[in-house]
This record gives C-alpha cells, sequence and structure tokens, in this order.
C-alpha cells in the first residue's frame, strides 16, 4: 500500500468502518449464534469445526452468513463497475445500500432477544441482512483500492510487522494507520458487546448509523475525490 497524502481523508474514513465491523462481528457472534457476518474466515472455520463433529456450533447460520456476504459483494462489484467513475455518487449509493440493509435487520431484530438456544427464523433473517449489508460495503472498500482493510486484520497486522523496523522492514506514513485500525475493530468489537445490553436492533443501528457517517464523512471532504483520482 503506497503511503496516503497527509490531505488524504480516506485512511481515517477507513478506520471508522474497522470500528463499525468490530461492532457488527460482536453483535453476530455475541447475540447470532456464533456466526461471523464481517469476518467470513471465522465462518469457513466453523463450517469445518462442524464437519469434525464440533459441538455448539451453528452450522446453517454460518452458511446464511457466506451466502448473504457473497451475494453483497457480487451486488457491491456491479455496483463499483457501474458507478465508480463518479466517486461520490458510487460511495453513497453503496454506504446507502449496506446502511439500510442494516436498518432492515435492527427492524428484523426487534423484540428479538440474543440466541441462548437454536436459532430462530428472525435470527437467520437478521444475519442474511447484515451479511449482506457487510458484502456491499466490502466490496466497495476493496474497489476503491486502498487501506487498512477493513475485513482482514491478519493482512493488516502482517503488514504492520512487515514494515516495522523489528520485522526487518522500513516503516512508512502509513503504519500509524495500520496500528489504528488494530485498536479499531478491538475497540469497535468492545463497543458492539455493550451495545448489546441494550438490544440487537440498537447496536444494529448504531452500525448502520456508522456506516452512513463514516463513507458519508468521507465523501463530504474537499480531498476526497482529488486524493483518490491522484
Amino acid at each position: 500500500m503506497s503511503a496516503p497524502a497527509r490531505s488524504d481523508p480516506l485512511p481515517k474514513m477507513l478506520i471508522a468502518l474497522t470500528a463499525v465491523t468490530g461492532i457488527v462481528d460482536a453483535v453476530a457472534f455475541l447475540g447470532l449464534g456464533h456466526v461471523f457476518t464481517a469476518f467470513m474466515t471465522g465462518n469457513i472455520l466453523f463450517l469445518g469445526f462442524a464437519v469434525a463433529g464440533g459441538v455448539g456450533l451453528t452450522p446453517l447460520g454460518s452458511l446464511t452468513a457466506l451466502a448473504g456476504f457473497a451475494v453483497g459483494a457480487v451486488a457491491g462489484s456491479r455496483l463499483g463497475a457501474v458507478t465508480a467513475a463518479r466517486l461520490r455518487r458510487w460511495l453513497l449509493t453503496s454506504a446507502a445500500i449496506a446502511s439500510t440493509l442494516l436498518v432492515a435487520a435492527a427492524l428484523a431484530a426487534i423484540g428479538l432477544d440474543s440466541v441462548r438456544g437454536g436459532l430462530e427464523p428472525r435470527h437467520y433473517a437478521v444475519i442474511a441482512l447484515t451479511a449482506l449489508a457487510m458484502g456491499v460495503r466490502s466490496a466497495t472498500m476493496w474497489r476503491l483500492g486502498a487501506g487498512p482493510n477493513t475485513t482482514l486484520v491478519t493482512g493488516t497486522l502482517v503488514t504492520l510487522v512487515r514494515h516495522s523496523e523489528l520485522g526487518g522492514g522500513t516503516p512508512d506514513t502509513s503504519q500509524p494507520y495500520r496500528a489504528a485500525a488494530l485498536v479499531a475493530v478491538f475497540a469497535g468489537a468492545a463497543v458492539g458487546t455493550l451495545l448489546l445490553r441494550a438490544g440487537l436492533t440498537v447496536a444494529l443501528l448504531v452500525a448502520a448509523a456508522g456506516v452512513l457517517g463514516g463513507i458519508g464523512g468521507y465523501v463530504a471532504h474537499p480531498a476526497s475525490g482529488r486524493a483518490h483520482n491522484a
């Protein structure tokens, strides 16, 4: 990843969205039956555990999340292919879609308790809608072509180490952003856990506001289009 220009607001937006990722997956893992709706690696692992006889897992929930994320990623990629030439319209449309899906998930979760036993049909609906939203958002961030990555914490950590003096690399101006992304996902997970005390709906509404506010704030910044086209 090339070093971001000082005027480029993109890294700050990505850090904010990384925090939202932490919130979303705290809600998914703790509230929706030990699945992930943003970090897909976990779902693949859970399916492997289930195939080998692991207990306490919800393989259908993991499959629902994977399918929803994949469909969302396809939609986000196609949207980018059609509208990416008009940066602000593309990003605002993507943010609106992802936020609307998260709001729909929040509405579907009204009065729904966190999973204590088996998943109910509404749990699956919330999983699918949340994963769709994260798929759209993740595809948009990938197509935007900048880091830190909002859903690939392992890669961010490895890159941080690789560019450090300890790792034998040469530190660059992106190092603080990579470190901040790791802190952001940690903080987001903690916030999401706290928000669950108020219910699934509240936590998902906060995540929706985070996506719309993060991307909207970037689009509103005067340097956003210039930084992207540089």
